[in-house]
């Protein structure tokens, strides 16, 4: 299964996200600010990033840009209280999903999967 960093302020929805991705066999742990998830994508640690774009000092167009150059074949999905304020904003952008808030987590789960199947077909290893 695949390795999974979420990046949220909101510890409750969080922790909701990480038991759901455990229970579906992933591994997965969170984080609180953004330098810790720059770090771990300039690391390589993770095959999927998932990033509340709405935290406080996480500038949206900065952020996907800083994790894309960081880690270019991360995928990576978005939460946002304005998901199309995010997706006009990164029409060219690597964003395998945005997800409005609250997040939900069938709709999540889902995202997740898809973020990873088109991973797994870009890059057969």
């Amino acid at each position: 299964m695949a390795r999974v960093m979420i990046c949220d302020d909101d510890c409750a929805a969080a922790e909701q996200l990480l038991r759901a991705l455990r229970a579906a066999g992933h591994e997965a742990e969170s984080c609180r600010h953004t330098m810790d998830v720059l770090r771990a994508a300039a690391r390589g640690d993770f095959d999927l990033i998932a990033v509340g774009l709405d935290m406080a000092g996480f500038g949206r167009s900065g952020a996907v840009a800083a994790l894309s150059e960081l880690a270019p074949r991360t995928s990576l999905i978005a939460f946002h209280d304005r998901p199309s304020e995010i997706m006009r904003a990164h029409t060219n952008a690597r964003l395998a999903a945005v997800l409005p808030r609250p997040v939900r987590v069938r709709d999540f789960m889902y995202a997740v999967a898809c973020a990873l199947k088109e991973e797994a077909m870009a890059d057969p290893a």
